[in-house]
């Protein structure tokens, strides 16, 4: 960052004497009665217990459930139009998923643990792509920027993602709700609150979609990119006394293709490179970059089944305080038959994905009461905390009828490959098993010392130690060789101990302004390399242990500092924050192309630095305007080793270059208006949004080239409500991607594309690229009914 920029946040900091909140707090009291107070500010558990995000020293994201729907926010893909440096990217594969804060994420089709944590009701989930699916019965979603690791721990090296369902009511209530929109897709969903005794509740809620899908496939027709999905949720709620007892129950399942278009970018290749493809490969993939077609071999299925139960005691001790035990047990599996992969018009060759993850987490909390200890100087929580998960992954590449024809050499090794083909069909050429348990045990502690009625100093630790085993086997066909080796290995044990703390001196001058200043640390474990290449990743002793690092990358670490300051005025009518923050990562878990195949390994330094300014002006129940921004000045304080450009050899230094997804602004406004209707009791409601991103590198790997660059875009959105007395019932039309915005979400390069010829000779370092496909305008209409 540089020196006029700091200037910049430092001024935006002292005019703003009052930060924004980034918790669109402008919703109407009814749709946060149960989680906010009578001033509308979100109330969010981000330090373990129930507070105003106005009052916690963190840079924080929280929505309400009915702000998301107003906004037409419905899966976690969908976050990032809102919450400012959060961003999610879905690769070719719906299990390989990257969520990311301030720039850093993990897509990797790997064992790598995730940089940002994710929890529902406060249970962790260890895989990304286990959460994609509808978002049903939330009542609210916390984006917690920033190292987590001393409250939240594992793997929320930058930031976490905070979840919560709704719970009971203890009375007769629920509601259904029904929507139609483009590309045939047809959802309808709903809750039942149930009060079983005077002390014992229970809340079910259901959904289920059906989408044809956005994109066509000129080669046989159809449509794809769609899915059937159900979910379902049970919540119990008894409050016995001095026990609270919630116990949950979800069951999620996504039936479809799972196909993600990946366009072929006409301007990566020559002219004469595209006739040469149009001519040899049935008239080549669909060039149009701003349609919804493809021209591709397809052969797709997607099954994603995801399940959980969760208990959650809570006993009031005496002198007020809360012991607060949490149990869960979460199942993931997600089976993916990709199209052909090298997204040609002729079969090629398919893979077949699967991911299979069962894991189990319990902790135990002490949450003392709010300033009472030591005369109303001291509070704090503490607890322990156990996670184990086994994990499973399987790959499988399937010849297609024209891999030997195509990537075979003519003659013995074709007519070889053809026999080959004849007898099986090509079916598991390539077959990979890979299997890892990682055991997980924490403790950590956090208090708050208050100096004075003004001035608290917040003082946190956490030891975490980690222990990880697991085996790898590849399987490879004679005609496969060349593109996985065939081994067997069992990975050497990991065992990793590590400290996070964080520091925290907050400063209150009114009871509208909070100004703080924080440092904290945090850690996501060190693993193993699950891909496969020629020659093989492995070298292994008599026994089949493994011997090379380069199956093995270590720890990456995270330092964070931040300034801020949040504050409210003209009757809180007005709220503004604004976050200065940087974080140096060590050892950072980049993921590159060695020559041979794509690895994990420990890059190097990388330092991500920016602001991020946020502002609600709400001045009637009628009329408000949210909006936030956010500057991230990101690069690679030492990276002498990235990955080099397609086509040349060895490594290239990126030092003073910057990480992938890490645009250097991105923000967005929410404009809210509503009227009552005379007498009626009816009323009108109007809601526009626009969400924009600046220039930043989508590609796979780190290496800084021109053909990932993504250019900048803004996304408009909007919806239209009428409202019944007494908001009995709803009737909504909406719209995402108003102006049918034409963008890049993701890039990757040509699959087999050195082999097909299409890395560029005349300007070295270039190859094919392909662009993945953005969502296309979209409409609908949908109709709720409360009772």
């Amino acid at each position: 960052m540089t020196t006029g920029h700091l200037r910049l946040c430092a001024s935006a900091l002292a005019i703003l004497a009052a930060g924004t909140t980034i918790a669109h707090a402008q919703d109407s009291a009814s749709d946060t009665a149960s989680e906010a107070p009578a001033n509308g500010e979100i109330i969010v558990t981000a330090q373990k217990r129930a507070e105003s995000v106005q009052s916690v020293p963190i840079s924080i994201a929280a929505f309400s459930g009915a702000s998301l729907d107003k906004q037409n926010v419905v899966t976690v893909l969908d976050l990032g139009k809102v919450a400012t440096n959060f961003q999610t990217v879905r690769s070719s594969n719906t299990g390989s998923t990257r969520i990311g804060i301030r720039g850093v994420g993990s897509l990797a089709n790997t064992l790598i643990e995730p940089s940002v944590a994710v929890f529902v009701d406060g249970v962790y989930v260890p895989r990304s792509g286990s959460v994609l699916g509808a978002f049903l019965d939330i009542e609210g979603v916390e984006v917690l920027r920033g190292p987590q690791g001393t409250l939240f721990g594992r793997n929320a090296s930058v930031g976490a993602l905070s979840l919560r369902s709704a719970l009971p009511k203890g009375e007769f209530s629920g509601e259904v709700s029904g929507e139609i929109g483009s590309f045939d897709r047809y959802k309808i969903s709903g809750n039942l609150n149930l009060p079983l005794t005077e002390n014992v509740a229970l809340r079910v809620a259901g959904m289920g979609q059906w989408f044809k899908g956005p994109w066509i496939n000129k080669l046989d027709g159809k449509h794809y990119g769609g899915s059937d999905d159900v979910s379902f949720r049970g919540t119990l709620k008894a409050d016995l006394g001095n026990v609270e007892w919630i116990l949950r129950g979800d069951y999620t399942r996504l039936d479809g293709d799972g196909v993600a278009n990946f366009d072929f970018d006409p301007n990566s290749v020559s002219a004469a490179r595209l006739a040469f493809i149009k001519a040899a490969f049935n008239g080549g993939p669909d060039t149009n970059l701003n349609d919804r077609v493809m021209n591709q071999s397809m052969a797709t299925g997607l099954i994603d089944e995801n399940w959980g139960i969760s208990s959650t005691a809570s006993l009031e001790l005496a002198g007020g305080s809360t012991l607060k035990l949490i149990n869960s047990y979460r199942v993931w599996t997600n089976d993916q038959l990709d199209g052909d992969i090298v997204y040609f018009p002729v079969s090629l060759a398919s893979r077949r994905s699967l991911f299979d993850s069962k894991s189990q987490n319990h902790e135990l909390q002490f949450i003392s009461p709010e300033k009472e200890w030591l005369g109303g100087k001291f509070d704090m929580v503490a607890g322990v905390y156990y996670f184990e998960e086994d994990f499973a992954l399987g790959e499988q590449l399937n010849l297609g009828t024209a891999f030997c024809g195509v990537l075979v050499p003519a003659g013995p090794a074709r007519t070889a490959c053809g026999n080959y083909y004849a007898v099986n069909n090509g079916v598991a050429a390539t077959d990979q098993d890979v299997f890892q348990n990682v055991k997980s045990f924490a403790a950590y502690g956090q208090g708050n010392l208050h100096l004075s009625d003004q001035l608290t100093l917040t003082l946190g630790g956490r030891w975490t130690t980690d222990r990880k085993r697991g085996t790898y086997a590849q399987a490879s066909s004679p005609f496969t060789q060349t593109l996985r080796a065939t081994e067997m290995l069992t990975f050497p044990g990991i065992r990793e101990n590590r400290f996070t703390y964080r520091v925290s001196l907050n400063y209150k001058p009114s009871d509208d302004i909070l100004v703080f200043a924080n440092h904290s640390t945090g850690y996501k474990s060190g693993g193993y390399n699950s891909g496969g290449g020629t020659p093989s990743l492995s070298v292994v002793d008599g026994n089949g242990n493994l011997v090379s690092t380069k199956r093995l990358f270590t720890r990456e670490t995270v330092k964070n500092y931040e300034l801020g300051i949040k504050s409210a005025w003209l009757d809180r009518k007005v709220r503004a924050n604004v976050t200065l923050y940087r974080m140096d990562i060590g050892g950072f878990q980049d993921r590159a192309f060695d020559g041979v195949s794509f690895i994990v390994r420990n890059a190097g330094n990388l330092r991500q630095q920016g602001v991020e300014v946020d502002l609600t002006i709400a001045p009637s129940r009628d009329f408000s305007v949210t909006g936030s921004v956010a500057y991230l000045d990101s690069q690679f304080t030492d990276f002498r080793t990235a990955s080099n450009l397609p086509g040349l050899p060895g490594t290239q230094d990126l030092t003073g270059k910057p990480n992938t997804f890490s645009p250097k602004w991105s923000g967005n406004v929410a404009v809210d208006w509503g009227t009552d209707l005379g007498q009626s009791g009816m009323r009108l409601a109007v809601n526009g949004t626009m969400s924009f991103i600046s220039s930043q590198f989508v590609g796979t790997v780190n290496d800084n080239n021109p053909q990932s660059l993504a250019a900048p875009y803004a996304l408009l959105g909007g919806r239209i409500s009428l409202s019944g007395a007494d908001d009995r019932w709803t009737l909504s039309v909406f719209a995402r991607n108003l102006a049918n915005k034409h963008y890049r979400p993701l890039s990757v390069y040509q699959p087999l594309g050195g082999a097909l010829g299409l890395n560029n000779t005349v300007f070295p370092g270039s190859t094919a690229n392909r662009v993945s496909a953005s969502e296309p305008r979209m409409f609908g209409a949908a109709a709720t009914y409360r009772f």
